[in-house]
């Protein structure tokens, strides 16, 4: 009986996946289906929508056939103009008031640290 020689196959290492995979340049799945889903929102709302850029997040985030992704983003966009963020409503203006004298109070403090520090080695 001749012997004939079997060649190994080569271990697969790591989340092998047996295929050439997905083409360079396709969007995955997940993406496909938000943009499907932003382009169907898009339409449902009426032609030539009359309003701003805020009016058309409302729309929809309001809307309830939206996907859920999508009405998270549009909130999340119009939520600076809902509701801005809080900003300083306080400002220091008197900090060079009496600046000749809290300098010679420093200077006075610093010369007290100095001293100090000598007489304590």
């Amino acid at each position: 009986m001749p012997a004939t020689a079997t060649i190994p196959k080569p271990k697969r290492q790591g989340n092998y996946k047996p295929g050439p995979g997905r083409p360079p340049g396709r969007k995955n799945d997940k993406t496909l289906a938000l943009e499907a889903a932003s382009r169907k929102a898009a339409a449902s709302i009426n032609e030539g929508f009359e309003g701003d850029a805020h009016a058309f997040l409302q729309a929809v985030y309001r809307n309830p056939d939206v996907p859920l992704e999508i009405r998270i983003m549009a909130a999340g966009r119009a939520l600076r103009v809902e509701k801005p963020a809080l900003a300083a409503s306080h400002s220091v203006s008197e900090i060079n008031i009496n600046l000749a004298e809290r300098l010679q109070t420093a200077r006075l403090r610093v010369a007290g640290l100095a001293s100090s520090a000598r007489t304590d080695n």
